[in-house]
Order: C-alpha cells, then sequence, then structure tokens
C-alpha cells in the first residue's frame, strides 16, 4: 500500500507542469557534479548562468509563439543582425570620441527586431501559411542581407560599458546578463500572466476559433506574439555582441534550436495554449547545464547537435504522452 502511494506521489511530482522540469534539472545537476569537479565551481556556474541567459532571452518570445502554437526561426537571423549593427555602430561612435552607453544602436536594433516579427506574424495570419515556411524564408532573406552587410566577416567592436556588460557582474556576483534576463522574465511574466492580453493568448492557443467568437482579437494578439518574439530576438542580439565584443554573422547559428528545444522541455505545448515563462526557466537551465556538461567531456560538437535534437524529440514525445 506503502508502496502505491509512494509511486502514485512520484507520478503526480514528474506529470506536475511546474515541479517535474524542476525535478530533472535538479537529477541533471547531481549528474553533472558526480561527473566532472569542475562543473560546481563558482567559475563554472557563473559561466553557464551568463550563457542561459541569452538563450533565456530568445526563449522568452519562443514561448509566447509555442503558445499560439506558432513557432519563429528567424530568430537567429534576427540576432546576428543585431548584433552586427550594434558592434559596427558602437565602433564608430568610440572612434568619433563618445563615451558612455550609446542605446542608439540597441534602440534601433530593437525596433528593426520587433518590425521583422510583426511582418512574420502579419503573413502569417494574414495569408493564412505555415509559420515554419514564413520564418524560415525570413530568416534566409535577413541572413543573405546580413551577409551582404558585413561581407560574412566579424567586424566593429563594442564600447567598453557594453564589454563590461558582457563579461562583468553586479557585485562580483551575478552576471550582468543574467539581471537582464531576470528583468525581462518579470515584465514578460507579468504581461502573460497578470493582463488581459497574456489571457487572450492562452485562450487563443487552446482553441483559437472559440476566442474569436468570444470577441478575442486573434489576428492581432497573434501578430503581436511575432512582433514580441522579435524583439526579444533582438535584445539578445545586442547580449551576444557584448558577451563577444564584436559583430559575428554566423555567432548565433544554433540558438533558434536551444531555444525552442528550452521551451519544449519546460513542458510548453508546440500546439499552443499550455506552458508557462517559469518552466521555461528549468528547460533553459537545463538545456544550459547539458551544453556545459558536455563541453567540459570534451564530447563532439556534432554529436552534441544530434544529442540536441534528441532532447527534443524526447521533449515531444513525452508532452504527446501526457496529452
Amino acid at each position: 500500500m506503502k508502496q502505491k502511494s509512494a509511486s502514485g506521489m512520484v507520478k503526480k511530482i514528474l506529470n506536475n507542469p511546474i515541479s517535474g522540469p524542476y525535478l530533472a534539472l535538479i537529477i541533471l545537476l547531481l549528474i553533472a557534479s558526480m561527473i566532472s569537479p569542475i562543473f560546481p565551481t563558482f567559475k563554472n556556474i557563473t559561466n553557464i548562468l551568463r550563457q542561459a541567459s541569452i538563450v533565456g532571452v530568445v526563449s522568452i518570445g519562443m514561448t509566447m509563439v509555442l503558445l499560439i502554437g506558432g513557432i519563429d526561426l528567424s530568430v537567429t537571423s534576427i540576432m546576428a543582425i543585431a548584433a552586427c549593427v550594434m558592434a559596427r555602430m558602437s565602433e564608430s561612435y568610440v572612434q568619433a570620441g563618445g563615451t558612455g552607453i550609446y542605446l542608439g544602436p540597441v534602440l534601433l536594433v530593437m525596433l528593426f527586431g520587433f518590425i521583422i516579427g510583426l511582418i512574420n506574424g502579419s503573413i502569417i495570419v494574414c495569408r493564412g501559411v505555415e509559420a515554419f515556411i514564413i520564418t524560415l524564408g525570413t530568416g534566409q532573406v535577413l541572413r543573405g542581407l546580413n551577409y551582404i552587410y558585413t561581407n560574412g566577416a566579424p567586424g566593429g567592436s563594442v564600447s567598453q560599458f557594453w564589454s563590461n556588460f558582457g563579461s562583468k557582474s553586479l557585485g562580483g556576483i551575478i552576471p550582468y546578463a543574467v539581471v537582464l534576463y531576470a528583468v525581462l522574465m518579470i515584465i514578460f511574466m507579468v504581461l502573460l500572466h497578470k493582463t488581459v492580453f497574456g489571457r487572450h493568448i492562452y485562450a487563443i492557443g487552446s482553441n483559437s476559433e472559440a476566442a474569436r467568437l468570444s470577441g478575442v482579437k486573434v489576428k492581432f494578439h497573434k501578430i503581436m506574439a511575432y512582433g514580441l518574439c522579435g524583439l526579444t530576438a533582438s535584445i539578445a542580439g545586442v547580449m551576444l555582441a557584448a558577451r563577444v565584443r564584436v559583430g559575428e554573422p554566423n555567432g548565433s547559428t544554433g540558438y533558434d534550436m536551444d531555444a525552442i528545444a528550452a521551451v519544449v522541455i519546460g513542458g510548453t505545448s508546440m500546439a499552443g495554449g499550455r506552458g508557462s515563462l517559469i518552466c521555461t526557466l528549468a528547460g533553459v537551465l537545463i538545456m544550459a547545464v547539458m551544453n556545459n556538461i558536455l563541453n567540459l567531456l570534451g564530447v563532439n560538437p556534432y554529436l552534441q547537435i544530434v544529442i540536441k535534437g534528441l532532447i527534443i524529440l524526447v521533449a515531444v514525445l513525452i508532452q504527446k504522452k501526457n496529452k
């Protein structure tokens, strides 16, 4: 009887949309600590958090898109353009004798990302085309334009402020990038869970037609979800440029798959209507820890791609089973 009760409790925990991902994270942390003595060191944990913050910011927008039953494969291209424009404009600013934060290029690339997201959403919603195809095509166009802009080579150099932002920590403990990620998480959690807009996003993902008949502006909310996804991707691009200190046209490769994997592992349904940012956070940390331990163990980079793909497949199959 006790065994049955215990197994039922374990099953309940695993099926819980919040406790399940975090339990998996705790188990992964314990395994990683046993495998590598370097893993639990302060320097390595800080590095993991700094890397996770960039994927995390992309995952915020990706969560919103998946909640409405969509997907966005253009985020890496938006990130790359944001990083390259940011670095080159910053370099010109510094060469002209400028100092300080210089928010001009940051605001410009944020506006750019938001507009690209709105364009994606408008085509998908108004023309009834699959999100996968549209965002894939948009991503290819943006990638080509970025290669023309940069001649396919890294360039530019961020100002000292942004260099410090990408490499230093608040009080020597929490990386500034993590602080920004935390602020964005709070803003978007309030947006999703405490506003009418957020409730409508969930309603659309659960049943778009029922939401429309209830008076929800389905088209507007879907387009805005893609706009916000483009916005977060551009912010992640700024963070990436600050971290590597230059604009790298290919520096954002793989962030789309990491973000999608993180969101799905966190329990967000790819069919829409189910998921939360607090669970996405667990998925982000799981992916970051997984990447870190694979690198520490010296696993072949190509094999790492295979492992990430398998993780996505397993997460989707688990979702299908629990549906």
